[in-house]
């Protein structure tokens, strides 16, 4: 069993532009109640940590966002300790900072980071891979945890495992872990590549979940990136005290903006030095309306609180008929005809549905959204023409 202290970091950042207009820039998806289950997704994330780990969790947010992240996580009633970054660097500098934080308590102590705004099933698969990944790290090595795809989906990055070597050349301790050595990662396929993947029966979703001693993360970003390193060990030694703020202030915009993978996980693993912990657990990271549209209605046929029809009239007036499969997500009032949907809404309008099929439709107070479910990654594009249109307030 691990023996290290666990401490959770949770990068908290982005705007989720592709779930505009629910999420925007001032109310990023990771505060949002995506599933109609009372709690924000960064909530229910501290929430499934909190029975795995021995130190509060650092939570590592915008400081625009600081406050907001504050109160949620008073509204939960557990401890956590909050980094506000003052500008966005992407992945690594605030995974790094919490990092440099732990490794002055405690050395030897492993972080496992999670990100705040993705859903996760099964609480106890997800324990048990997190343990076995815990025992991985206290190897040296830099773990991910790595899910068993269920089709060949285009939407994640994904994770290769290496093919076995000669015979008595394995780690014998990490084959006691679960863990497996990874040979490389890949970005986003497209669909005929993704299903090569699969049919090789190596390669696994990538889910941007890393497992690692502080000590062995900071020293190996220190050999690939020796200025993020040594800026956020600066940081992390004034944290507490006056020179705090001067110190960040100075540090803070100086550190490369680059993502774990790019900065640690792959040139690692070409030197072997990373492994992944292949498991099952439902997972998503919700990144569009129609992984949401998926999510909410697998919740609903599995019976999870808070996902359901609210507000919903079909053909017969009472609930839902075979001719319509309608998810209401808010308190939007649904009428609905020979249609399968999701509304999200919370204005007073009337919503009337008649033949649609796979779309999403978000009703806010200042922006109306109706999207095909196939094409909602394309929301960025349009996502991005409100600033040169002069709607960047709603953004």
């Amino acid at each position: 069993m691990p023996q290290a202290p666990f401490v959770p970091v949770i990068p908290a950042g982005g705007a989720g532009t592709r779930l505009w207009p629910l999420s925007r820039r001032s109310r990023p998806k990771f505060l949002l109640d995506l599933t109609g289950e009372g709690r924000s997704l960064l909530q229910s994330t501290v929430a499934r940590l909190e029975p795995l780990t021995d130190q509060p969790p650092i939570v590592v947010t915008g400081s625009g966002h600081e406050a907001a992240v504050r109160e949620q996580l008073d509204q939960l009633g557990m401890p956590a300790v909050v980094l506000a970054e003052p500008s966005p660097r992407n992945s690594m500098p605030a995974i790094a900072l919490a990092a440099a934080l732990v490794e002055r308590e405690q050395p030897e102590a492993v972080i496992g980071s999670f990100a705040a705004d993705h859903l996760i099933d099964d609480q106890e698969s997800f324990g048990r891979a997190v343990a076995s990944a815990r025992e991985a790290a206290e190897l040296g090595y830099l773990v991910t945890l790595g899910i068993r795809p269920t089709h060949p989906a285009t939407g994640f990055g994904y994770i290769e495992q290496s093919t076995p070597g000669p015979a008595g050349q394995e780690d014998p301790e990490l084959a006691t872990s679960g863990a497996l050595p990874v040979a490389r990662f890949v970005e986003k396929p497209d669909r005929e590549r993704a299903e090569q993947f699969l049919a090789t029966g190596r390669f696994l979703w990538n889910a941007g979940m890393f497992v690692v001693r502080a000590s062995v993360l900071l020293d190996e970003l220190a050999a690939q990136i020796p200025p993020l390193a040594r800026g956020v060990r600066e940081i992390a030694a004034a944290h507490g005290t006056e020179r705090y703020d001067e110190v960040l202030a100075r540090n803070w915009p100086r550190l490369t903006s680059i993502a774990i993978d790019h900065a640690l996980a792959e040139p690692l693993a070409a030197e072997g030095k990373v492994v992944v912990v292949p498991t099952s657990f439902g997972w998503d990271d919700v990144g569009d309306f129609g992984a949401l549209a998926r999510q909410l209605r697998a919740r609903a046929a599995n019976g999870s609180r808070g996902v359901g029809g609210t507000g919903l009239r079909t053909e017969d007036g009472n609930g839902p008929l075979d001719a319509s499969d309608v998810r209401v997500l808010g308190s939007a009032e649904v009428d609905a005809v020979s249609s399968r949907a999701t509304v999200y809404g919370a204005t007073d309008r009337h919503i009337a549905l008649v033949g649609l099929d796979g779309i999403s439709i978000v009703d806010t107070e200042d922006a109306l959204l109706v999207l095909a479910d196939a094409q909602a990654q394309d929301l960025t594009t349009l996502v991005a023409r409100l600033e040169e249109r002069g709607l960047g307030h709603l953004r």
